[in-house]
């Protein structure tokens, strides 16, 4: 069976964790200075429109290529964790009229399946003019998530809940924005047709092709004119209990402009070909990543209190108090960052339903049957989070991948 292996975009839905009143200031809300006058930066909101915890969400305008025939977007999910844009077939109008990209390899359609922590996103790869902010990245190919394309074939399917089926309700909004630090969604592996990605579709037949990255859906930041070399995320802090809304900024360019120059002072955290780094948790080494699009912390601690069944079927943490979690990570290039978050009761936290951020909820699971040390959204509170894009298409040449955090 072919190998899918997407990073994760995985968000809490309210509903699925219990009811009744208690903590958190209902309809509260806190943001960091807007970024709408900024050519370069755009609001990032946290709310709950979709009824998700930690989703962070932007705008987007998108238009037929080379045409002002266009349509914004609103509620665009920002994930850190994965790479391209995804758009929900329902979020685009038929009125711009998007053709479907063909492959190379032998020119029939081409359609995509990439695997999340919520699902499987299949349906073809298109193109568009993309607008955020000031930047404009143009022809740029996209995947437009859609279950009715072709015959959703069986080693996509069986990897996991279909997320089409649902629309925003599994997705956690209208679209994706993979913002990763790497610059195609598949890298070097789909270049090989049994662990690719993508799918050569000849009318309802689709089959595993082998894609080169220029083909690929690529990190949209890489198609910007300037301040395409990566992107700083920016929220306030948020208490125990957790806020209505949250409002954080976006800002596109690493040291391109003088809004987002990174400080000599941010240490750099070089990741591999797969944006991880080496994270070592309670004595034991395994893969960490930092994703905005994962709404809690999630790693494996046995010794740590979990909720009780009647609050939810999920393995949420429940420490009796706020508890301090401690870990450390090792870039690629062997430098070493000590961090530490804060980790409170998730049936205080959660069971008001009227809150959409919260700082220190987490799971006692690895995901994808794993042990990884994810540092979900609840990490990005408080903090300025700078993505690195590899400067080049070799990895082994140009600039290394790299977040720097600064609290």
């Amino acid at each position: 069976m072919k190998k899918l292996f997407g990073m994760l975009a995985f968000v809490l839905v309210l509903a699925g964790c219990g009811g009744g009143g208690g903590g958190g200031v209902v309809g509260a809300s806190s943001k960091v200075p807007s970024a709408s006058q900024e050519a370069n930066a755009v609001d990032v909101t946290v709310d709950q429109t979709f009824g998700f915890v930690n989703a962070p969400y932007v705008t987007v305008t998108v238009c037929a290529p080379g045409t002002s025939n266009c349509t914004t977007i609103d509620h665009v999910q920002v994930d850190t964790g994965s790479v391209g844009l995804r758009l929900l077939r329902s979020a685009v109008p038929a009125s711009l009229g998007l053709v479907n990209r063909t492959d190379s390899a032998q020119g029939n359609t081409m359609a995509e399946c990439v695997e999340f922590g919520s699902g499987v996103a299949w349906g073809p790869v298109s193109t568009v003019d993309l607008k955020v902010a000031g930047e404009t990245a143009s022809s740029l190919p996209v995947q437009i998530v859609d279950d009715s394309f072709a015959a959703v074939p069986a080693d996509c399917s069986n990897e996991g809940p279909d997320i089409a089926a649902k629309g925003a309700a599994s997705l956690g909004g209208n679209g994706l924005i993979g913002l990763d630090v790497l610059r195609h969604d598949c890298q070097t592996s789909c270049q090989v047709a049994a662990a690719s990605l993508y799918y050569d579709c000849a009318g309802s037949n689709c089959t595993g092709v082998a894609v080169p990255l220029a083909e690929q859906v690529p990190n949209p930041v890489t198609k910007f004119a300037t301040d395409n070399n990566g992107m700083t995320l920016s929220f306030p802090a948020v208490a125990e209990g957790g806020q209505g809304s949250v409002s954080g900024t976006m800002t596109f360019g690493v040291n391109t402009q003088g809004n987002n120059m990174l400080p000599a002072t941010a240490q750099q955290m070089t990741t591999s070909v797969f944006g991880e780094v080496t994270a070592s948790f309670s004595g034991v080494p395994m893969p960490g990543i930092v994703d905005s699009g994962s709404g809690a912390y999630f790693f494996v601690d046995g010794s740590i209190g979990q909720c009780p069944a009647s609050f939810s079927s999920q393995p949420w943490f429940c420490p009796p108090a706020p508890a301090t979690i401690s870990a450390s990570l090792q870039s690629d290039s062997g430098v070493t960052l000590g961090i530490s978050f804060p980790l409170f009761n998730a049936v205080s936290e959660l069971s008001n339903g009227g809150n959409a951020a919260h700082a220190g909820i987490g799971q006692n699971v690895g995901l994808f049957g794993g042990n990884e040390l994810d540092m979900g959204m609840p990490y990005f509170y408080g903090k300025r989070i700078t993505f690195g894009i590899q400067g080049n298409d070799d990895f082994s040449a140009g600039t290394a991948p790299y977040f720097a955090i600064q609290s």
